[in-house]
């Protein structure tokens, strides 16, 4: 994401380092980021902060114009045009943003957030909040299936289907018995207080996505991560 001001919770530059309105993998900072294809399912809990005067009027990662009294947010994965729910964590409010810039690049981070929806969140004096994302529609074109005569292009790297997130360990180790039945390799991985279980890995994402729908059969929420996400 893109942030000067250290009211707006943030003290990163503004980076572009791929072409506007393009779900592409792209690098910032040596680090590789891999766009989702879907962000159906998506869920994620975590860190915002927000951006504001200093980036209104000029343009986004999606190639529109940054609008600090709009309803969006930037994300460094999510497909552009997803529409998501943020909720304060520490207030209860929710709210809707569409994604349409990416951000922010920085790991204890998951979302920045226009001044608008900070606003209505009420984290502009704060600058940061803990929220969860979910997302609620949008970006209709990354969940259609292609066509049978076009190849989708092939990334390669490393990644995993998170089927859950977990407070607790043993919510975490039942999950990954009802893994099994999917025959493939999974893992438990504790971060920040929280149990994740992960299926994989692959090393395309074509392959991790083809994998999806049959693990969305037993965990209708999972989705596919890169390796900087794990």
């Amino acid at each position: 994401m893109l942030f000067l001001l250290a009211g707006c919770g943030s003290k990163e530059p503004s980076i572009r380092t791929h072409g506007p309105g393009v779900d592409e993998p792209y690098v910032v900072n040596g680090k590789k980021y891999y766009p989702l294809l879907s962000a159906e399912g998506f869920e994620q809990e975590g860190i915002a902060s927000w951006y504001g005067p200093g980036f209104h009027g000029k343009s986004t990662s999606s190639g529109e114009i940054f609008n600090q009294n709009a309803m969006t947010a930037a994300h460094t994965i999510l497909p552009f045009q997803s529409e998501i729910e943020v909720t304060n964590l520490r207030n209860g409010r929710s709210i809707v943003v569409r994604i349409n810039d990416r951000g922010p690049f920085t790991d204890s981070r998951i979302i920045d957030l226009s001044k608008a929806a900070a606003t209505k969140l009420d984290i502009i004096g704060t600058g940061t909040a803990r929220v969860r994302l979910r997302h609620v529609g949008g970006a209709e074109e990354a969940r259609r299936p292609l066509p049978p005569a076009v190849q989708p292009v092939q990334v390669e790297g490393t990644f995993y289907i998170q089927v859950g997130v977990f407070g607790k360990r043993g919510n975490a180790l039942s999950a990954m018995r009802k893994t099994r039945r999917l025959d493939m390799e999974s893992r438990v991985d504790y971060r920040r207080s929280r149990w994740y279980v992960l299926l994989g890995p692959w090393s395309d994402l074509n392959t991790a996505n083809d994998n999806l729908w049959r693990v969305r059969d037993v965990f209708p929420d999972a989705f596919v991560v890169s390796d900087d996400k794990v």
